[in-house]
């Protein structure tokens, strides 16, 4: 369905890059929404389910601080989903040898049941969802939103642009 429609606009969106950006929004949005929903019936939230994925498909031991560059959250909020997790037994947060700061954090294997149940119903949703492009036009879609990523992040914060004045 066009935006335009699901929005109810009367009038058609006059600059094409505003109507992508809107369509990008809405989607993740969507996206978003449709995890959410999975994730609470399992009394997790998003960035949870992500710290257990992140846990699981790794190659080696991963600290607090690899988790929060890992998710791009910040360390007091990836600290808050950690104490979460360890007080749902989920994970574990392991002392390293030498070194008092640092924590490794495992899966523990409640936290591994979990997600056994939980995946798969997640990888079937993106499926449901995300599969109606073939490989082809999911390779070109990532392709695409990479090349935005790039350019939004190479940007100045909001407020520092040019302004008008400068240009004339």
């Amino acid at each position: 369905m066009k935006l335009e429609t699901e929005l109810g606009l009367e009038l058609p969106f006059e600059d094409v890059h505003h109507e992508t950006t809107l369509n990008i929004v809405r989607t993740a949005n969507l996206l978003a929404a449709l995890g959410a929903n999975l994730f609470r019936r399992f009394d997790l939230t998003e960035a949870q389910f992500n710290v257990l994925m992140a846990l699981k498909y790794r190659k080696k031991d991963l600290t607090q601080s690899d988790l929060s560059k890992r998710l791009v959250v910040t360390r007091a909020s990836i600290t808050s989903v950690l104490d979460r997790l360890e007080s749902k037994k989920l994970v574990a947060r392991r002392r390293v040898v030498g070194n008092r700061r640092i924590h490794h954090v495992e899966l523990t294997s409640r936290g591994e049941a979990l997600l056994d149940e939980v995946e798969p119903l997640y990888r079937h949703a993106i499926r449901a969802t995300v599969g109606a492009l073939d490989d082809h036009e999911c390779r070109t879609l990532i392709a695409y939103l990479e090349r935005i990523r790039e350019r939004a992040q190479a940007l100045p914060e909001v407020g520092e642009g040019p302004r008008s004045s400068d240009t004339a």
